[in-house]
């Protein structure tokens, strides 16, 4: 039998009463410590300045269907260098960038500066070099080729499971075609 004069703190029912708020303020600390210490890149802090970047990489796109730029990346077995085919209308002495994207950690990211090889241009397309960090596993990366002056850029998800080459195109979606047609019909 319960001692009805005993001090609130050593009554059963109020800790019966208190055990479930205890756990929730416990279980929010630990959800807050999983957060601060396992926060991912995936999610951008700045959603009006990304949406501004969208609408101008929208019109490298247009660009790069207008001019029928397609790129070929080969990566070689053990992921540390690259040669890339491009054609198109492009200038090929205009200096190009190969963009590596991790799909979850940013600081996998890399950007290398392609370099023109001396091989002449066998049919329409020129041939680049690139030189890798070693690539972090993951199931896919995206892969991007773009010119330095931020003109266009074709791109692609790329599947290391599925072989060592992508062929990149831009992107194929409504907004594109429509800005494409749209810059068609203003020359």
């Amino acid at each position: 039998m319960a001692d009805n004069n005993a001090p609130w703190f050593k009554q059963t029912a109020f800790w019966l009463l208190m055990m479930g708020p205890i756990i929730v303020v416990i279980a929010g600390f630990a959800t807050f410590f999983v957060a601060k210490h396992t926060a991912n890149d995936m999610v951008t802090d700045d959603y009006y300045k990304e949406g501004k970047h969208i609408n101008m990489q929208i019109e490298r796109d247009a660009e790069a269907i207008k001019r029928n730029i397609v790129a070929q990346v080969l990566f070689n077995d053990d992921g540390s260098a690259a040669k890339v085919f491009v054609s198109g209308d492009f200038d090929p002495e205009m200096p190009l960038n190969l963009l590596l994207l991790h799909p979850a950690t940013q600081a996998y990211d890399q950007t290398i500066s392609l370099k023109k090889t001396a091989v002449p241009a066998s049919g329409n397309k020129t041939e680049y070099t690139a030189a890798l960090q070693p690539l972090k596993a993951a199931v896919h990366w995206y892969v991007r080729v773009e010119d330095a002056t931020g003109k266009w850029r074709v791109e692609n998800k790329w599947l290391p499971s599925q072989g060592h080459a992508v062929e990149l195109h831009a992107a194929d979606n409504v907004l594109v075609n429509a800005t494409a047609s749209a810059a068609s019909a203003v020359q």
